[in-house]
């Protein structure tokens, strides 16, 4: 019995220790935390439009001060998916 509880004990502190992140931040996401809140919602509307091209999003982002490419653009789209960036959806 002294091994299942060891077991136990070990998979409890598994499950509370935090996840170690994985790669860098998020372009967008990163983008959406300095810009004020109004910004960050048209911002948001906009990634939301499927008839506004991840390309067209990343050149105004990018041409209003906001370095980005249209792939990371995409991906933070897809996010929540297996092929898509971590941030919350």
């Amino acid at each position: 019995m002294a091994d299942a509880s060891r077991l136990i004990a070990a998979l409890t502190q598994l499950a509370e220790t935090p996840a170690a992140s994985r790669g860098p931040r998020c372009t967008v996401g990163t983008i959406l935390d300095t810009l004020d809140v109004d910004t960050t919602s048209k911002v948001r509307e906009v990634l939301d439009n499927p008839v506004i091209s991840s390309t067209q999003i990343a050149d105004v982002l990018t041409g209003s001060g906001h370095p980005v490419q249209a792939p990371a653009v995409a991906r933070h789209r897809r996010r929540g998916g297996t092929n898509g960036c971590r941030c919350p959806r």
